[in-house]
């Protein structure tokens, strides 16, 4: 009895820490992305495009919506500026030098809460490409402005999940590695009535 209790007092906290250290998801959220994480993409116009869950709140300028891109250097390949369209966010940069790029991003959902999140890809250049410097892909009420849009380098999001994944797996491993032994050790104990054969 001792072990199930213990086993269950596990499964609750690991339950309680989970649900008070994953953010909330009751406000929109992104659902799909392009590029992907990781991706490698050719030397060219690079375009940036955040899908949603719901609507976004589209501002005049696209003011309170913005989609950095910044090279390896950390410096920004593009104003960003984003062009709101529904439930979708887009951006694009004249990109040719290689390397890894951060995208750092912010919106606005429909319920007014601003939303935000990072990602990178790769950029090769095979054919000699070279990028026109006067590219604009839009103009927007407020550019990039370091200060307010901290854009963090990121690590793989699958060694973050896979931590949080393996807590209710092992409290339940637990709860029936401790079940297990509870009833093997209850099954070796002779009934008190039960008689011996001579």
């Amino acid at each position: 009895m001792k072990f199930r209790l213990f086993a269950a007092s596990m499964l609750a906290l690991v339950t309680t820490v989970m649900m008070t250290s994953l953010p909330a998801t009751s406000h929109e959220r992104l659902v799909d992305q392009e590029p992907k994480t990781g991706q490698i993409l050719e030397a060219g116009i690079a375009e940036v495009k955040l899908s949603f869950s719901d609507d976004l709140i589209s501002l005049e300028n696209s003011a309170g919506s913005e989609i950095v891109i910044l090279d390896s250097d950390r410096n920004p390949v593009n104003n960003g500026c984003a062009v709101i369209d529904g439930r979708t966010a887009i951006a694009r940069a004249d990109i040719d030098k290689p390397g890894t790029y951060q995208v750092g991003w912010r919106v606005v959902s429909g319920d007014g809460h601003p939303i935000s999140g990072s990602f990178s890809f790769v950029v090769e250049n095979n054919a000699g490409y070279i990028a026109d410097p006067d590219y604009l892909f839009t103009e927007c009420a407020n550019p990039y402005n370091p200060e307010t849009l901290d854009v963090e380098v990121q690590t793989p999001a699958s060694l973050y999940w896979l931590l949080w994944g393996s807590l209710p797996l092992a409290a339940v491993g637990l709860f029936l590695l401790l079940r297990s032994k509870n009833k093997s050790s209850g099954n070796n104990r002779k009934d008190p009535e039960e008689k011996t054969e001579n």
